[in-house]
């Protein structure tokens, strides 16, 4: 996936949608076919292959969802519900999460549902839906584009939802010489010198701080971190966004994502742990 690209497209999207909002209120085929396929497809979903992606996939029960996704051993991965331009979005009514729940049943549960007008887009765990995954709306421009491709990325990526087998050798760096810039889609895994393997995660979100907030964890699950009254504290007091250890000490997430990485270097170089030791992995 290049992120820049997967801008453009975003970019183009929201321009079509702004141009032919009345062509595409009128019609959820056309949505699909200028709004939301070439997104799916930036993400690296190949729309016309049967094994990745399915349209118009019908349940045992005959209910149907619009797109598919599918891991690359066949499972479903991911259900979407397409809508017309300024259609309605509600997860909680949706026929999606119908779908999802029948799917359940035959063993076959997707990790996400969403509901997406080709601006709009609501990706959710079908236990979560009032704590969607990723929210967002490429209409409004409240968010930065890059942030709103990040997110996405998060869930809509292709890679993650290719098996071990399918995976080609991971890309992997370490963190005493990875450079990062705030267009990096975030890391898949955090490999520790003991062999523990962490997804850099916040509640539900795969992100750059996640990264900072597992060295941390890790740290303190090996009884190496200590408080200094700054970055590592014994109470919240002063930080904007305080996460609590499992040691209870508290450290800050409301970070950069080159500060996440620098921040986590500097916990292991200060607990004695060098960072060429903790591997980052895609």
């Amino acid at each position: 996936m290049d992120l820049e690209q997967v801008i453009e497209v975003m970019k183009q999207i929201r321009d079509w949608a702004h141009q032919y909002r009345d062509l595409f209120a009128e019609s959820e085929a056309q949505t699909r076919l200028s709004l939301i396929d070439p997104l799916l497809r930036a993400f690296g979903w190949r729309l016309e292959d049967p094994a990745m992606v399915q349209i118009e996939a019908k349940t045992k029960q005959g209910n149907r969802v619009d797109y598919l996704l599918k891991w690359s051993d066949g499972r479903p991965a991911i259900l979407l519900e397409a809508k017309r331009l300024g259609g309605q979005l509600d997860l909680a009514t949706a026929a999606v999460v119908g779908y999802a729940w029948e799917l359940r049943r035959e063993d076959r549960e997707p990790k996400y549902v969403g509901l997406t007008d080709g601006l709009r887009w609501i990706l959710a765990e079908p236990h979560q839906l009032r704590n969607p995954a990723c929210q967002i709306d490429l209409g409004k421009g409240q968010q930065p584009m890059e942030e709103m491709a990040l997110r996405l990325a998060e869930v809509l990526w292709r890679r993650w939802w290719m098996t071990r087998g399918e995976l080609a050798p991971a890309n992997r760096l370490s963190l005493a010489n990875i450079k990062v810039s705030p267009k990096d889609p975030p890391l898949q895994t955090v490999v520790f010198p003991d062999g523990t393997r962490r997804e850099p995660r916040i509640k539900t979100r795969r992100s750059w701080a996640g990264l900072y907030v597992v060295v941390a964890e890790w740290l303190a699950s090996q009884g190496k971190l200590r408080p200094d009254g700054k970055i590592v504290r014994t109470e919240p007091t002063g930080f904007q966004q305080p996460f609590q250890l499992s040691n209870g000490l508290w450290i800050d997430h409301f970070l950069s994502t080159v500060d996440s990485v620098l921040r986590a270097r500097w916990l292991c170089e200060v607990s004695g742990i060098d960072p060429a030791q903790v591997l980052l992995e895609w």
